[in-house]
């Protein structure tokens, strides 16, 4: 028995190592170099179009300045805190020395220093900012890095002009451009894996519902309607469905079509119709034109040298093999070498365990996004934070005062924090009857205001008016002893009529050419009727409010800033956060010399209005935007759910494409509490906790928190291998959008 154990294990071990020669075999088995080249020169000029990018100028400086050097901070993968950008104008010349490096590539030119260069140039920029983070990102650095590799200047490069420009040309003619077949293997098996995998985490219930998608679903439903039409029974939620299903079967079927000589060509004319399809709906950058380059990758080696054949001499059938190349592989082929075939092994082993790491950490990945990256998860959610709120709890702030009610401790908030309250309220439902007397209001654009009411003590408006504005001058002259600018408060309507005459009377001084006049009159029109549907209580209230105060934000910093400005600072209180006409008599408060104060002299002036308490701002923090935030201090406090809270005011350090993506993603939202407890202990030399609130809102379930609000985030750790505790469970309960909401051409 032992004898006959011993020959079935030496058969066995003889077999896999016939398996293993035959697998080195295949690999390094040559075959034509055109395919690898033209992968090269296609892959090298999407990296030239991506780079250039980056040098546009469309908000009056260029991408690179914008995302990585005007930033007050970046977030970082774990581990590469060290990657930080360089100054300027060194980072405008690394982002041209990776374009140069991938034109080069392109060119087939000092190949192996510009495939070097591209890599680790463009992975430093994809390392710079972890929101940015996108899979064909993160496939770019793996095929920089294999390129390295590969003997892609074989055909069609400078390099390989170069160095048979003197040679006879019966020497060129013998040697064929071959290759060994791994290159191709290899680049094979990672776009079969970009696609398989992404088909993979396509099956699960949020994504077979359509509900992921049900924006991009709207906007072809409202474009096919308008355009062919469609019959009344087909909704949004349809399209929605066919989308969902269709780039599942897409995903989990194209790379066997591709691998397949008899199916490549129904394969390549299905990645043209989902690549091209893809760019018009989604804003996926250079993803479509690089993933539909890279699929001829799949067709045989010596396809450009066959085209290029029958192209001079058409036959049929397309595909007779190449002569040099039929006697290359009649020839002893070699096996490829053992440590290349181990690397290649490690490689393959590498790509196709990695992605699969979120099967063994509990919970959803889409949710807690633990697993989430390089794992080729695309387009699986509609993900988004309709509110966060870092609060710094402290113990040597919060106090009680002697009438028993929260009380801060102001000499020991950093310095810079104002002796200001902001109440947290409903605009929509603030009572001016209950606020007689000076009120400070926190509003979009025009941030502070001074406001006084007269109160419900005088009948007559004119009257009330007139007493009002001396009682305001009166207590001017007392406390600072100057005179104010005191108006009434005007309706929007007003506003707008008031903006258009002054243009129109302004013209000739202003010298405004027919054009501008026109489109500045068209936005005015736009705002008028903008107010009269809310007026009239038309539905869709809120996203005009919104399309409503970015429209003024835009006049309020328009060349004619000088005449708008004043007239927008006179609307009534809270008209720009959507609130009904009040009907109260208000006047609003302008103090040039409080606008020219440093923050530390406007805060003592306000201050002695007080009387030296803290002063209240009534503030809607559920209806300011990320502009508006912008306005207020690093910290803050807020009165909310009866307690003082001490806020810190993220809007003031992270970029709104970088909060996009942070807000949703618990990692980085430790990152940045671990960052706000270290600047608290630097400003005040004290440990707090940072806790963190976060509604977020995925695929159209039930707003809910993401972070323990009552975890101290500076004092977990993050582990970036299993489940974090203090990351919620997902709740599964719908909002039914996609059953009830019609198609809009409003877009936030």
């Amino acid at each position: 028995m032992t004898t006959i154990a011993m020959k079935a294990a030496a058969r066995s071990a003889k077999s896999d190592s016939s398996l293993f020669d035959t697998l080195r075999s295949k690999l390094a088995t040559p075959v034509d170099a055109s395919s690898l080249a033209i992968f090269r020169i296609c892959f090298g000029l999407v990296m030239v179009w991506h780079m250039l990018k980056y040098f546009k100028s469309p908000f009056g400086m260029t991408e690179i300045e914008r995302v990585f050097g005007s930033p007050t901070l970046h977030f970082t993968y774990p581990g590469f805190s060290w990657v930080q950008p360089w100054s300027e104008p060194w980072l405008t010349v690394h982002f041209a020395v990776v374009g140069i490096a991938a034109a080069l590539v392109a060119a087939g030119l000092f190949y192996r220093v510009a495939c070097v260069t591209l890599f680790l140039g463009y992975t430093y920029i994809f390392l710079l900012e972890a929101s940015l983070y996108n899979n064909h990102y993160y496939l770019i650095c793996l095929i920089s890095f294999l390129l390295i590799f590969m003997p892609a200047n074989r055909r069609w490069s400078v390099d390989r002009w170069w160095s048979q420009r003197k040679l006879p040309a019966e020497e060129k003619a013998s040697s064929p451009a071959t290759i060994p077949f791994w290159p191709i293997v290899l680049l094979r098996f990672q776009l079969f894996l970009v696609y398989f995998y992404g088909g993979i985490a396509k099956l699960n219930a949020d994504w077979l519902t359509g509900e992921p998608l049900y924006t991009p679903g709207a906007t072809l439903h409202e474009f096919i309607a308008s355009t062919i039409g469609l019959p009344a029974f087909v909704q949004p939620i349809h399209l929605c469905l066919f989308l969902a299903w269709a780039g599942l079967f897409y995903d989990l079927s194209i790379g066997f079509l591709l691998l397949w000589p008899k199916t490549r060509l129904i394969g390549l004319v299905a990645t043209a119709f989902f690549h091209i399809h893809n760019h018009f709906i989604f804003p996926i950058g250079i993803f479509p034109a690089m993933a539909l380059s890279s699929t001829l990758i799949f067709f045989d080696p010596d396809w450009p040298r066959q085209l290029v054949a029958w192209v001079r001499q058409p036959r049929w059938p397309l595909g007779k093999k190449d002569n040099d190349v039929a006697k290359a592989q009649t020839r002893s082929q070699p096996k490829l070498a053992m440590g290349l075939t181990v690397a290649l092994c490690a490689f393959v082993v590498w790509q196709s365990t990695w992605p699969l790491r979120h099967f063994f950490i509990p919970g959803d990945a889409n949710w807690t996004e633990e697993g989430q990256d390089f794992a080729w998860r695309m387009m699986l959610r509609a993900k988004a934070a309709g509110h966060l709120t870092c609060r710094i709890i402290d113990p040597n702030l919060q106090q009680v005062s002697e009438k028993g009610q929260p009380a801060i401790r102001w000499k020991a908030c950093p310095k810079g924090t104002p002796q200001a309250i902001h109440i947290a309220i409903d605009s929509h439902l603030f009572v001016w009857s209950h606020h007689p007397g000076l009120t400070i209001t926190q509003e979009p654009i025009v941030g502070r205001r001074i406001i006084y009411n007269p109160s419900s003590f005088h009948t007559d408006r004119a009257e009330a008016i007139t007493i009002g504005k001396e009682n305001v001058q009166q207590q001017w002259e007392k406390t600072f002893a100057r005179q104010p600018v005191v108006e009434e408060a005007i309706s929007l309507r007003e506003a707008v009529a008031m903006i258009r005459e002054r243009v129109e009377k302004l013209s000739s001084e202003l010298r405004l050419s027919a054009e501008f006049q026109a489109d500045f009159f068209e936005q005015l029109s736009h705002l008028q009727q903008q107010d009269e549907a809310n007026v009239a209580e038309i539905p869709g209230r809120e996203p005009r409010r919104v399309q409503l105060v970015n429209s003024l934000h835009r006049l309020y910093h328009s060349p004619l800033a000088e005449v708008v400005r004043p007239v927008i600072r006179r609307i009534e209180p809270f008209a720009l956060q959507g609130a009904s006409p009040s009907g109260a008599r208000l006047l609003v408060i302008t103090d040039p010399q409080l606008d020219s104060k440093s923050s530390d002299q406007v805060e003592a002036d306000l201050l002695a209005l007080s009387s030296g308490e803290p002063y209240i701002v009534w503030t809607d923090f559920s209806r300011l935007r990320p502009d508006d935030f912008r306005q207020l201090p690093q910290n803050f406090v807020t009165f909310e759910d009866r307690q003082l809270h001490m806020v810190w005011n993220h809007f003031r350090e992270i970029e709104p494409y970088q909060l996009e993506k942070a807000a949703v993603r618990p990692w980085m939202i430790h990152q940045y509490a671990q960052r706000v407890g270290n600047l608290w202990k630097e400003q005040t030399g004290r440990q707090a906790e940072v806790r963190v609130e976060s509604y977020v809102m995925m695929n159209y379930t039930m707003p809910q928190m993401l972070i323990d609000p009552h975890v101290d985030l500076t004092s977990v750790n993050l582990s970036s291998f299993g489940h974090n505790a203090w990351i919620l469970p997902r709740n599964h309960k719908r909002l039914g959008i996609a059953d009830n909401a019609q198609p809009t051409t409003i877009r936030r």
